[in-house]
């Protein structure tokens, strides 16, 4: 490096980014604009830019590959040739390989100039050739793979026998797959927007493969899952463009599909070898975007190894038509050498690690020659393979250090600034604080002419002194009171600046976490542009607001949803162009990213304008996979119908590719959202397109809250959680089945005590409303019934001590205004928790009547069977309450129209008037429809008790309940205990 200081590499770090993401990106754009001046300018300023930054720094391949990059870029400024499809692909191919200076450290640019040497190398004539206008025979990118049924083998590639194979080929990129160049190792960066996802796959399939290999030698129909985990294994790997995790799954996908065919022992030695290279692709579960990298160069050599050992031990499996010699209970597979043809014992292997992993034209292999005693695998005839114990894995890339957040020189200026401000407000304090010591000395004073006065009129002191020291004490107290008027009045004034001054540092705070909205979306028009190419499409990315301001932590959390977003819109939205053509549709589709501020929160759409949502075959899939039954699917509005396409693992697409029906969907996309507090809805409209609504914070560290008072300690819900905030009357509250629910806009809402799911005492009632938060998530509607209602606030959160661990319906704390402590609430947690109680049946009732003044509770029992009467009556009159009973329903009718009574229990069959039709005639009153009914009956059949929860009872006994206290446990949760307390 010529001795160059580390932090002037620093800074061609960063020089080096900007410009690389200034190539990808205008480079997609000159596709649509081949002859704008002004785009073809600035791609070659950016070329000139990498190359006179690479000069300084002595990186002589980056310098002639961004000297012939711009020599293409200026000749087509120059309107001497114009860039086609293939001449943009060489130039991205060039980018790609220039992006990759942006994550070079002082000490390895060696390294990385002997990796990328082989391509500049292949670059240079073919960009050179471009920029004279010969146009080579370029290579085109490859078309998708077809998709093949699990299990099937691939295709093998057949080189034409009458061309020679060039001794340099550069392909253009397909989209996500890395074309192979000879003698090219793994040095570009992957896409980094897609890791978390691909991780999240990749924990999947690999815990399926570790499951089923230990089974494979006993159990042949242990292979179909292992197959099938590898296939999408490797689909996700090529998405990301990762080669080595690509070519280990299909190097494990051959060995066990030959296993499979041939129907021959698998040696526990391979298995050992599949599962050496299972634990190296779990390494990269450790990893984030920053170590994925480093992991994926140290774990390449291992996993090119093991896809060597497996691959070879498929082929000979084949070539003998045998099997691999089993091997015997407790017998090692190195008890019995082989032999050579000789009869001579073969050599025996070695149990060293493997060997240095290179890379020829056919992709990874391990060095040393076949057949040798230094080798992994020894054949030395068809019908013998040998194999070395593996070793053990690489050990996971290593933590990163802190992460380091880039803040402009303006930005810092202002802080700054005002921390100079806040230091000069601070020294304020003692001044202030010796004005108050002042004034209490004042006031000292003041007591003492206070006592002095008392105690001489009591003495009898002469008036003319008495009056003096009266004097005396009023002209004190109003010096105190100016000196008191006069603080107060400068606290004030403080209290105001100190309060302005943290306003504006709040703000410039948040700033200094804020990047533009576009900052995160630098690799997706490329890949829009690829995976179009590859499906045979023609689509655009449009993005409105890139200047909107983001929390870089949220901007970072939203590069992967985003991302998968695009994808699926291209690749599920966005038709074929003869079928756009015949719709009369624009051929080129278009895919519209638009990001904006409302009300405080960040609103993010993505919309394409495809085909829509087919909700027809939506609701057939919903029907197919037992999610819902058909009766029911046909009433689901549009609205339920897509909230099925964030369930795990669904999926429409009808077949397995690279970019959809992998089984890692929305329902991924959803939980990272709602992770940083914010949600998703899908509008769809069939031939017109579908649009996704990101609702975020603007920030991480500031939450707006609402708080609430729950068993007489203040709790929080994020403002995004919180679908609104109503108080409900308690006599609107209704019972049924052991629930309660309040009816919102004509739909009815289930009711939970948060004092319950919080683990809290419930208070008494106050009052005759009840505070209510409605919450909603993709399963239904809850309202949770709290204390009180204190207000909005913005709260600066702070994470629980980690020595905690999870703790439950909760999510941080935060400090209130007034200097209270507040824990914020997990809303997912919460509702979690909400099902539990719901299941078990367990969920505590709130009181649907304030505590009175020690009435007793009334009960109107109406049963014609005097023994069934009387047997009610003693249980409610044993526990408190006042008990009225009628002989049948007319009387019953009658006497709960004229008296007072809080409940009514009836029979079913009774003369004159049933007991279905009592209740019937109760609801249909205005001033008794609220009044809680129970139903006792010998019926026990489900379709009676049905019957008798249509008609609008709250609960339905038996009257075997009569033996077990459920009864007495009924009419306490409807009305509560007989005193109203």
């Amino acid at each position: 490096m010529n001795g160059l200081d580390a932090s002037m590499f620093d800074l061609f770090r960063d020089e080096a980014k900007a410009h690389a993401d200034t190539l990808a990106a205008g480079l997609v754009a000159v596709e649509a604009r081949a002859t704008d001046p002004v785009l073809l300018d600035e791609l070659m300023r950016a070329a000139h830019s990498i190359k006179g930054a690479a000069r300084i720094v002595g990186i002589d391949t980056a310098v002639r590959l961004a000297h012939v990059m711009e020599d293409a870029l200026v000749a087509a400024q120059g309107g001497r040739i114009r860039l086609g499809p293939a001449d943009i692909d060489v130039l991205l191919r060039g980018a790609d390989v220039l992006a990759g200076l942006a994550a070079l450290g002082p000490d390895a640019t060696a390294a990385w100039e002997q990796a990328n040497g082989p391509l500049v190398d292949a670059l240079e004539p073919v960009l050179a050739a471009i920029a004279q206008g010969a146009r080579p025979d370029v290579p085109q990118a490859r078309a998708p793979e077809p998709h093949r049924p699990p299990g099937a083998a691939p295709a093998p590639a057949k080189p034409s026998p009458a061309a020679p194979r060039p001794e340099t080929e550069f392909p253009a990129p397909p989209a996500f797959k890395p074309v192979a160049v000879p003698g090219e190792p793994f040095a570009l960066r992957p896409d980094h927007s897609m890791l978390d996802l691909f991780r999240e796959e990749a924990r999947e399939h690999l815990g399926a493969v570790t499951k089923a290999l230990p089974h494979l030698p006993s159990d042949p129909t242990a292979a179909e899952p292992v197959l099938e985990a590898l296939k999408l294994l490797r689909g996700a790997a090529r998405l990301v463009k990762c080669p080595p995790v690509a070519d280990a799954a299909s190097a494990m996908s051959s060995f066990v599909r030959t296993a499979r065919e041939t129907g021959h022992p698998i040696p526990a030695r391979a298995i050992e070898w599949a599962q050496y290279a299972t634990a190296t692709l779990a390494g990269a579960l450790a990893t984030d975007d920053d170590t994925f990298g480093e992991w994926i160069g140290s774990a390449a050599p291992a996993l090119a190894t093991a896809s060597d050992v497996l691959i070879r031990l498929a082929e000979a499996d084949r070539a003998r038509g045998a099997a691999v010699p089993p091997e015997g209970p407790g017998k090692d597979s190195h008890s019995e050498p082989p032999t050579e043809r000789g009869g001579q014992p073969a050599s025996e292997p070695s149990t060293s690690p493997p060997a240095r992993a290179t890379t020829d034209r056919n992709g990874p292999r391990a060095e040393g020659s076949v057949g040798r005693s230094s080798s992994v695998i020894a054949v030395r005839e068809p019908r013998a393979v040998t194999l070395s114990p593996p070793p053990p894995p690489p050990a996971p890339a290593p933590p990163v250090a802190e992460p380091v957040v880039r803040v402009s020189a303006q930005s810092l200026n202002r802080l700054m600034g005002l921390a100079g401000e806040s230091l000069v407000q601070a020294r304020w304090l003692p001044t202030f604080s010796t004005a108050l010591l002042k004034m209490k000395k004042r006031h000292d004073l003041l007591t003492a002419l206070i006592d002095t006065t008392y105690h001489a009129t009591l003495g009898g002191a002469p008036a003319d002194q008495v009056a003096e020291l009266v004097a005396d004490t009023r002209r004190q107290w109003l010096t105190c009171r100016q000196e008191l008027t006069e603080q107060t009045a400068s606290f004030d004034d403080h209290a105001a600046r100190a309060e302005d001054l943290n306003a504006r540092l709040y703000r410039e705070v948040i700033v200094s976490r804020m990047r533009p909205f576009g900052d995160g979306l630098h690799g997706l028009p490329r890949m829009v542009r690829d995976i179009a190419r590859a499906l045979g499409k023609d689509a655009r990315l449009v993005v409105v607001g890139e200047g909107t301001e983001v929390d870089r932590d949220i901007l970072e959390k939203l590069e992967a949803p985003l991302a998968h977003l695009i994808r699926n819109a291209v690749d599920h939205g966005l038709e074929m162009p003869d079928l756009r053509r015949a719709a009369e549709k624009p051929v080129a589709g278009t895919v519209t990213v638009e990001a904006r501020h409302r009300a405080g929160m960040l609103l993010v759409t993505v919309s394409d304008n495809g085909a829509g949502v087919d909700l027809n075959r939506l609701r057939a899939k919903i029907v197919e996979r037992g999610l819902n039954s058909a009766e029911m699917a046909a009433k689901l509005t549009d609205a339920e119908l897509l909230e099925f396409l964030f369930l795990p693992g669904f999926s429409t697409a009808s077949a397995v590719t690279e970019f959809s029906g992998r089984g890692v969907g929305l329902d991924v996309v959803l939980d990272t959202i709602r992770k940083v507090g914010g949600n998703v809805r899908i509008t769809t409209t069939r031939g017109q397109g579908t649009t996704f609504h990101l609702q975020l914070p603007l920030t991480l560290s500031v939450i707006r809250a609402v708080v609430v008072d729950v068993a007489g300690e203040p709790y929080a819900f994020p403002h995004t959680r919180i679908d609104r905030l109503i108080r409900v009357r308690r006599a609107e509250v209704r019972s049924i089945e052991h629930r309660q629910f309040v009816t919102v806009d004509g739909q009815n809402v289930g009711l939970v005590v948060a004092a319950q799911l919080l683990d809290m005492p419930a208070p008494p009632p106050v009052g005759d409303d009840v505070p209510v938060v409605l919450l909603s998530d993709g399963t239904g509607t809850y309202g949770l019934v709290v204390d009180a209602f204190r207000g909005e606030q913005d709260l600066v959160v702070r994470p629980l001590d980690p020595r905690l661990g999870k703790v439950p319906n909760l999510s941080a704390a935060a400090i209130l205004d007034d200097g209270a402590p507040v824990l914020i609430v997990d809303v997912e947690d919460l509702f979690r928790s909400m099902d539990q109680f719901i299941q078990t049946g367990s969920l505590v009732r709130c009181e649907t009547r304030p505590a009175g003044a020690g009435r007793k509770k009334r009960v109107l029992v109406v049963d014609d069977s005097i023994t069934v009467r009387e047997v009610e009556r003693q249980l409610l009159l044993y526990k408190g309450y006042d008990v009225a009973v009628a002989v049948d329903g007319v009387d019953g009718w009658n006497k709960v129209r004229a008296e007072r009574c809080d409940l009514l229990v009836s029979d079913i069959d009774m003369p004159r008037m049933n007991g279905l039709q009592l209740v019937q005639a109760v609801r249909a009153d205005d001033r008794l429809r609220d009044l809680p009914v129970i139903i006792v009956s010998y019926k026990e059949r489900d379709e009676d008790r049905l019957k008798g929860l249509e008609v609008g009872a709250n609960a339905y006994l038996t009257k075997s309940s009569f033996h077990d206290n459920r009864f007495i446990e009924t009419v306490a949760e409807l009305i509560g205990a007989a005193d109203g307390l």
